[in-house]
């Protein structure tokens, strides 16, 4: 029997049929999700370490090489790039287009970790990640006010950005430029070789002296309370009025006697402008398996209500 023979003398099957094709297709549309860009990631890995204060060369010679050589034994390279600029290293490695990105990235984990005991102490841990599309910020908005630039930066740092992170879907929330604050110590060279006190001296009794610790802890019938020491400043004179050292007679050195103590701000590395006025940038990154569109529409709508 032919389809056409079946649909004359069948019809209430045939209208059945199509009804639960149509069902089928409409609730297959209602479960479509718009994206930005096609789930592709590309064989490639990128290790970035941080070494501050190094110049180039030392960079190079101390972080760089040691990276490539380690990584150099791994299977399916097809090529690899380095850059050593001051105070940071970034190797990038592609890989064939066969090879699988998630294994390629555990067998570069495992052999950063084995040159480990080689890199400088004062070099940051290799941050080792895989380039994804994903990662590609869905949203990216510019934050102006009248406010004092430090004020303005802490605000949006303590208020906005945890309110947009709770919502659904989001991943991670980056700001870029802005005034964040910094307290800075510019010790004069002269006054500490006058009182024959070292850098590292100095350095290290403002990190022992701005520390909160546990102390013990007091109980009773109903609870238990921990106790802390509050050891860290809370102002500028306090850190200021630091004895970072002794004379020989006993009297005390502060931190203002071999620096300038001042509130100021951190270098800026990165400029964000809004209709050529400086201002703050918010780049909203969603979560591997949520839905660009979706995750925009939820920001916009926080955005509105805050």
């Amino acid at each position: 029997m032919t389809i056409t023979e079946l649909a004359i003398k069948r019809p209430t099957l045939i209208v059945v049929i199509f009804a639960a094709l149509t069902v089928l297709g409409i609730y297959s549309y209602t479960q479509l999700d718009y994206e930005l860009l096609p789930k592709i990631t590309p064989p490639v890995i990128t290790i970035a370490t941080v070494y501050p204060g190094a110049s180039p060369n030392e960079v190079e010679t101390s972080v760089t090489k040691p990276v490539e050589d380690a990584i150099s034994t791994l299977d399916e390279i097809d090529n690899v790039n380095s850059t050593s600029s001051e105070g940071i290293s970034f190797v990038m490695i592609q890989f064939k287009q066969s090879a699988d990105v998630d294994v390629a990235l555990q067998n570069a984990q495992r052999k950063v970790n084995e040159i480990l005991p080689l890199l400088p102490d004062d070099a940051k841990p290799p941050t080792i990640s895989k380039f994804a599309l994903d990662e590609i910020p869905v949203l990216r908005m510019g934050v102006t006010s009248s406010m004092p630039s430090t004020e303005f930066y802490q605000f949006i740092k303590d208020r906005i950005q945890p309110r947009l992170a709770k919502i659904p879907g989001v991943g991670q929330i980056t700001l870029v430029g802005g005034d964040e604050r910094e307290i800075r110590v510019n010790l004069n060279a002269d006054k500490l070789k006058g009182y024959g006190l070292s850098i590292l001296q100095v350095t290290q009794a403002i990190k022992s002296s701005n520390l909160d610790f546990p102390t013990g802890k007091v109980e009773d019938s109903r609870e238990q309370l921990i106790v802390r020491i509050a050891g860290k400043f809370s102002s500028i004179d306090a850190l200021k009025n630091l004895v970072v050292a002794r004379t020989k007679d006993g009297s005390d050195i502060h931190l203002d006697d071999v620096a300038e103590v001042y509130d100021g701000t951190k270098d800026m590395a990165m400029l964000n402008r809004t209709n050529n006025v400086p201002s703050v940038g918010v780049l909203v990154q969603k979560q591997t398996d949520a839905n660009a569109v979706e995750v925009s529409k939820l920001v916009r709508a926080e955005v509105a209500k805050m």
